[in-house]
């Protein structure tokens, strides 16, 4: 039987070294299958927490197969539907009162800057 000559990764300290065997004999695993499982499961973790956040480690949104496995509820549906009529609504609304009140501004610098560079009245 040909034997597999030792794996070794330069820079794993003595410390780790023994508290991964520790770990591979308490689960009852040689070393190289308990170190197989705890890399792919840290690359795992890495990529689902990749998959979950942004470049700033921040939550995003959940990725499209997730939401897609998601029941329908058409009066859930009809409720958001009713939400955004009601905010684009509200948005409408709060634009128009800002245009006027832009429109004033602009009036009454319009006003103001007539009134500076008219000649003195006299």
């Amino acid at each position: 039987m040909a034997t597999t000559p030792p794996w070794s990764v330069k820079g794993v300290d003595r410390d780790a070294r023994d508290i991964a065997k520790r770990a591979a004999q308490a689960s009852g695993q040689t070393l190289g299958i308990w170190l197989a499982e705890a890399i792919r499961a840290f690359a795992e973790a890495q990529a689902v927490h990749a998959a979950e956040s942004n470049s700033w480690g921040e939550p995003t949104a959940p990725a499209p197969a997730a939401a897609a496995a998601a029941p329908v509820d058409d009066g859930r549906i009809a409720e958001i539907e009713e939400r955004l009529a009601r905010l684009e609504a509200a948005l409408n609304e709060h634009r128009e009162r800002s245009e006027h009140a832009l429109a004033d501004l602009a009036r009454g610098f319009v006003a103001l800057a007539e009134k500076r560079s008219a000649p003195p009245a006299g």
